[in-house]
Formats: structure tokens, sequence, C-alpha cells
């Protein structure tokens, strides 16, 4: 530029907002054949061997945005990668198991109306330090949701009354999927359930991706909910109930492509697709779980609680897919246009 222009390099320099002292200084660097930049830090003098360092990567405790351990790793090889550089190698890592971990992930296909329902509870915040609880409860087969509980905390109770008088106005579920929280579990919904012959399938503790269902109908729920309220000209905290079951009842009337085109209030109200079981039936499908589950336990050298739940969870999974009522699939890549829900 200099041979171009005439121009001394410190006008260059100020022309392109380059200090003059960083172009001497790489000058210097160029005559004597050096680095022209260097990477800031200590220079990392101890040599170590990548296979190794990989391998140890490789056992840490890896999440889905953190790997515990990362910090300890790096004090042991601080004089020989930089933070950010084992930062990136931890991270490609991580990518790469979280990546073979969803291929493996299964996804179930709910494909009869009336066998399985799942309950779930979540928090809204409507702002200013205020906040209601929704109780969404969902046929699975249909996708069609019930009118929620929206309020204050549900206690074990009047989860179980809601539960009473959902079961009485449209036919009890042959399986009730649920969380294992204390109000989930109270003993007054397992007497509900029990009184009803409703099979409870709960949640493994720390794995929400197991009532994916319920969780992704409880977004559309707060998705609806939020457009309701900023639609609405009553004031949320004293009509949340009403927002709430107009969110729901627009969720029921909306066209699926995983429905046929049909909408959760038509595969749930059209004649012939709602199962129903007798009590007698109810009694012969839990003896054939129970005798499944038996067997698995009776295969397992240490059986604790833990294992008898997984088994319990088997052995119905094992009926409904036995019966067509569901369909197990391996998660694949999908065209960005096929609908997922």
């Amino acid at each position: 530029m200099k041979e171009r222009t005439g121009m001394p390099y410190g006008m260059i320099c100020k022309t392109l907002q380059l200090p003059l002292a960083s172009f001497n200084r790489w000058r210097g660097r160029i005559r004597g054949n050096v680095a022209l930049i260097n990477r800031p830090g200590p220079k990392k003098v101890q040599l170590f061997d990548p296979s190794v360092l990989d391998s140890e990567i490789q056992l840490l405790d890896h999440g889905v945005k953190r790997s515990a351990g990362t910090t300890a790793l790096y004090r042991r090889y601080c004089l020989s990668v930089s933070r950010q550089e084992l930062g990136w190698m931890v991270e490609r890592v991580r990518q790469d198991l979280e990546a073979d971990r969803r291929k493996q992930m299964r996804r179930i296909e709910w494909l009869t109306p009336g066998v399985v329902w799942a309950m779930d509870f979540t928090e809204y915040d409507l702002g200013m330090a205020s906040k209601i609880y929704l109780h969404n409860t969902q046929d699975l087969g249909s996708r069609y949701k019930f009118l929620p509980m929206a309020g204050g905390y549900p206690v074990g109770e009047e989860v179980a009354g809601y539960l009473s008088e959902k079961f009485d106005r449209y036919g009890a579920p042959l399986v009730l999927k649920r969380d294992n929280e204390g109000n989930m579990n109270h003993s007054a919904i397992n007497d509900v359930l029990a009184e009803s012959f409703v099979l409870p399938l709960n949640n493994p503790e720390y794995y929400a991706p197991y009532n994916g269902a319920i969780e992704e109908s409880q977004r559309e729920v707060k998705s609806c909910l939020s457009k309701k309220l900023m639609q609405g000209l009553l004031d949320p905290g004293d009509h949340v109930t009403a927002y709430a079951e107009a969110a729901v009842n627009d969720l029921n009337h909306r066209i699926r492509p995983c429905l046929n085109g049909k909408t959760s209030c038509q595969a749930f109200f059209e004649s012939g697709n709602r199962l129903s079981f007798t009590k007698r039936k109810r009694r012969e499908i839990y003896d054939w779980v129970m005798e499944r589950v038996e067997r698995i336990l009776s295969a397992m050298s240490q059986p604790g609680q833990a294992v008898r739940e997984s088994a319990w969870r088997i052995a119905v999974e094992s009926w409904l897919r036995s019966k067509g009522y569901i369909k197990v699939h391996i998660n694949q890549k999908c065209h960005p246009v096929l609908p997922s829900f």
C-alpha cells in the first residue's frame, strides 16, 4: 500500500485505524521470522497425551449443557492446554454424546383414545410477583384436554375429587400417567384409582422425557393462555380459570395432522373411537401385569423399590404394545415440514 500510495506508514495506519506500535511490532516479528500473533496467557510448557485427555473427558459427568468435573480436569492439565481449549474439547464430546443419546431415545405413539390419560401441574407467572398453578389432564390417544384446575397449589384431596368427577363424566381410563410429586401420589388419589381399577403409571424420578406428551401439552396450554390474557379485558387474577378453560377449548378444536386432520374433540368423542373396560377386564389386565412384574423381579439379583417401579412400567408398556394401543419408535431425523405433535 505504501508503494502504491506513497503515504508514510504512520498515515496509512491512522487511515486503517491500526495502532502504529502494533504495526511496527508485527514488522519486527516478520523480519525475525517469528509468529505474528501469540495466544494470550502463560505458555503451555508441559506435553500431554491427547488420547489420555480424551479418555478422561469421556469419563466426565456430562449433562445437556454442562459437564461436571471440568474444573478439576483443567487443574491437572493447566500447564498443557488453556481453559478455552479444554472447554472446546469438552463441548465437542458433550455434543457427540447428546446426539447419540437422542438417537437412542424412544418416542411413544398413543393410538387409541380412552386407554391412557396423563396428568401434571405447572406454574404460570401472572407478573407482579403473582403466580397460579395449572393442573392439566389429557387423554393421550386423542390429545383431548379436560378443563383444568387453575388457582392455588392443588392438594391431594382436590385432585382426587377432580379425577373422580372426570371418571364419572367421561369414563375412567385404563392407565393414568402421573408425576412423582406428593400431591399426585396422595392416598385420596390412590383410593380413586383403586375404586375405578385404574392402573397408575408413575414417571421415573429425574427423567422428564418419560412424560413428554403431557409436558408438551403444558407448553401448549401456557402459550395459548398467554395469548388469551394479552387479548382479554378482564382482570386475569380474578378470572384466570375462565381464561384457562377458554385456552383448553381452543386447543381441543385445533386441527391436528397427527390425528389425520381431526380435532382432539372429534377424536375423543366420535363413537367407536374411545375404548372402555369393565372391572372384570381391568382385573384380568392387572393380574397379567403383576405376573409379568414378578417374572422380571425374579430375574433381578437385588430387587428394590426403584427396580419394582421400573418392572411395573415395563410390564404395563408391554401389555399396551401387545394390544396395539401404542407404538414405540426410535428417534430418527425428521424432515422439518413433518409435524411432531
